[in-house]
């Protein structure tokens, strides 16, 4: 079993700019790091790096230690799952999991017990007859993955495996890896998705990477951490706009006042609001993005709010999303989420609560002003 280490990590194809820009990130044996970003990041280049399937232009992959540049994709003791299963379609599901031990040259009866065991786990103990073509979506990804299990890598690489699969399988495949790396943590996994709610729910630490001119001005890192920091403590608009669905609120605010414990600002529309944000770095005056979840608004004028017209609205049963425009002479907007038995109509005027420990400031630049809020990991409490 192995850790992952990458040390300015470049690629460039050609005399073009780096597609992958100063990567420096450590992962550690048994961890499971998610790759997300926006099209065109770099997400499965780098995984691709790893697999050996692509060049490194400059900087250094270590595995287990050892330093891997150069040596063959099939000498780096990875196992990767792509998104297009890649299973031959004449031979079984057994014949699939069972091919790269057969190569190896593995003695039959250790490929059986091993075989057998993926299977078994994977709930496909009764499918190892049929051929791809007889399956599912759902178990022709399972089946890809037992291949790679079988080899017992000291690394999984997953490239956007869940892809393919509708809404439902989605969600059935990812517990399903989710459970596939308790039962074999001592394997590093990394794992690239578009999909945040993938990132989320199966990291322990994500690397969220730049697109565009952002990789040129500050490489292709915009911030590595765990779901909940990425979530609460974004260190820029990028990745506070990129991490949660709807995205989050930004609205134009200039700064009035700063304590160590709040920051007071006055959006454009003349609203004074208080944020839990240590914003002393700043002189009073200085342009400043005030940042709010959907989630985190409030209807109801119980703690300090801001009024807004409604414009659409998205029932989706266990919740409502409102959409409301910008005050007058404004382009700004804001979305609100709301119980599932909410209802007005359009053009109403409502109360938008903004509670100061849940809102965000951002500077000029777009950099994150340090939220004054304690930890949000809260502990269930046990059934007796």
């Amino acid at each position: 079993m192995a850790s992952i280490q990458l040390h300015s990590v470049f690629k460039a194809y050609g005399d073009h700019a780096p597609v992958i820009r100063d990567v420096n990130l450590q992962i550690a044996q048994g961890e499971f790091c998610v790759f997300v970003g926006p099209s065109g990041c770099g997400k499965s280049t780098l995984l691709r790096m790893i697999a050996g399937l692509e060049d490194i232009t400059a900087g250094d992959l270590h595995i287990g230690g050892t330093r891997m540049n150069d040596v063959p994709s099939a000498h780096r003791g990875v196992a990767m799952v792509f998104q297009s299963y890649a299973l031959f379609p004449h031979m079984t599901v057994y014949e699939n999991m069972s091919f790269g031990l057969g190569l190896a040259k593995v003695d039959k009866a250790v490929i059986r017990e091993k075989v057998m065991a993926a299977a078994k786990v994977l709930q496909l103990d009764q499918l190892l007859d049929r051929k791809p073509k007889a399956l599912s979506g759902g178990q022709r990804q399972r089946v890809a993955i037992g291949r790679a299990i079988v080899r017992e890598p000291g690394v999984f690489l997953f490239d956007e495996p869940l892809s393919n699969l509708d809404a439902a399988l989605r969600v059935q495949t990812r517990i399903e890896i989710a459970k596939l790396h308790r039962d074999f943590g001592k394997a590093s996994t990394v794992y690239v998705t578009h999909d945040q709610v993938e990132a989320m729910t199966l990291a322990d630490r994500i690397l969220l990477l730049n697109s565009g001119e952002a990789v040129a001005r500050d490489g292709s890192v915009a911030q590595v951490g765990t779901p909940l920091e990425l979530y609460h403590r974004p260190r820029n608009l990028f990745v506070a706009g990129f991490i949660g669905s709807p995205k989050m609120n930004f609205l134009p605010a200039t700064l009035v006042s700063a304590a160590t414990d709040h920051a007071v600002v006055r959006l454009s529309s003349g609203e004074t609001l208080r944020a839990a944000v240590d914003a002393r770095r700043l002189s009073p005056g200085a342009k400043v993005t005030l940042g709010v979840r959907p989630e985190h608004t409030e209807l109801g004028t119980a703690t300090q709010h801001i009024i807004r017209p409604l414009q659409w609205q998205e029932r989706l049963g266990e919740s409502t999303y409102l959409y409301m425009t910008g005050a007058s002479g404004s382009t700004e907007s804001l979305v609100a989420k709301a119980p599932g038995h909410a209802h007005a109509s359009t053009g109403h005027r409502l109360a938008i609560g903004l509670p100061a420990d849940t809102l965000h400031l951002f500077d000029d630049q777009g950099l994150a002003l340090e939220r004054r809020i304690p930890d949000q990991n809260q502990s269930l409490p046990q059934a007796a």
